[in-house]
């Protein structure tokens, strides 16, 4: 693939073209030193993805991201962000605006090779998996007639499908994550007041997922925090899961359910993991279960969707095509645990319909 590194920082410029040319995957990498510069850039010469930073002078990392939109909608763009809450609400504005996905600016390495392997680490399994999205919507969009095809859930004796209609959960359990601040934002804002508690994984650091929380709490009907060690689950109310922490449920002595935070080790590479989430529940939780992942990068909450299917909860999974990444999304799928495969908006609908307040 072809990149084009956009930073005004020389050192930064430098060390992201170095990581990139340092891959096999890379075969080529060019500069810019701010938006305007890369806008041109991106007019003149076909390019496979973008790095952006946020803070330019000329045109910043928003204004750029709204103008490359305006010719160019599929080019994945991946944001750079400092780790400050000034910059982690200027990358979910980022997010919403079209940027694909963010990783955070790499600070006080004195070790330039481990520098180097960090953002190689960071970069290249992200364009790739933004890569293939795209040329499966070149497929998609090709002229010639596809018969279409109805996802229904495969037929197991180990994961019988759930009628939603009739469905009612105690719980709802949920997984995001590259794509998932924009996905998110939609669905708790068609969401309605919900009767039980929701808990949610979003893969991202400290930080910003305090920012997320605030966002996505600022426009649903129910109350959205960052959890802490020790909450009690409530009724209309979603956990977040805070950056670099996994989430677990406990039934307390008095019979309520109480959050416990953890750093221990990583699952399927990422901390928080809805599969710690989702194992918790069955676990501890007596009542109705009901998963739902959203887009996302691997495949964290496909066996917790198996343990909430094996005690006949509901799992329901975002579809491919407003993914930005299928990964998460398409392995609950490709496990056979799962109830449904919906658009957003119908995410939204079966979950007021079976948790909504009458």
């Amino acid at each position: 693939m072809k990149v084009l590194v956009v930073d005004d920082s020389i050192v930064f410029r430098t060390a992201i073209k170095t990581a990139l040319s340092g891959s096999d995957f890379v075969t080529e990498v060019d500069v810019a030193s701010n938006g305007k510069v890369a806008v041109d850039k991106i007019k003149q010469k076909n390019f496979d993805g973008v790095t952006l930073d946020l803070e330019m002078p000329i045109l910043d990392g928003i204004e750029t991201i709204k103008a490359i939109r305006e010719f160019d909608t599929r080019i994945p763009i991946i944001i750079f962000s400092a780790q400050n809450m000034n910059a982690a609400n200027k990358t979910l504005v980022a997010l919403e605006m079209g940027a694909d996905d963010f990783v955070q600016k790499i600070q006080g390495s004195s070790d330039l090779n481990d520098t180097l392997e960090q953002i190689r680490s960071q970069l290249i399994p992200r364009f790739k998996a933004l890569l293939d999205k795209r040329k499966s919507r070149q497929v998609l969009s090709s002229p010639v007639f596809v018969e279409p095809v109805v996802v229904t859930p495969k037929a197991t004796s180990s994961y019988a499908p759930v009628s939603i209609s009739s469905f009612t959960p105690n719980i709802i359990c949920l997984a995001s994550s590259t794509g998932g601040p924009d996905a998110l934002r939609k669905f708790f804002g068609d969401l309605e007041k919900i009767t039980v508690p929701m808990m949610l994984v979003q893969h991202m650091p400290p930080i910003f997922t305090t920012q997320l929380a605030a966002t996505l709490n600022d426009l649903s009907e129910n109350r959205v925090v960052e959890a802490k060690d020790g909450d009690i689950l409530e009724g209309g109310t979603c956990y977040l899961a805070p950056g670099d922490f996994h989430m677990r449920v406990e039934e307390a002595q008095d019979g309520n359910y109480r959050i416990s935070l953890d750093q221990g080790e990583k699952v399927c590479f990422v901390r928080p993991a809805a599969d710690v989430l989702f194992e918790s529940v069955v676990k501890n939780f007596r009542g109705n279960i009901a998963g739902v992942v959203f887009t996302g990068m691997g495949q964290d909450g496909a066996e917790g969707c198996k343990l909430i299917k094996e005690t006949q909860g509901a799992v329901l999974v975002q579809d491919e095509d407003s993914s930005v990444v299928w990964g998460m999304p398409g392995a609950v799928v490709e496990f056979g645990a799962y109830d449904k495969v919906q658009t957003i908006p119908e995410l939204a609908k079966s979950i007021n319909k079976i948790a909504g307040m009458i």
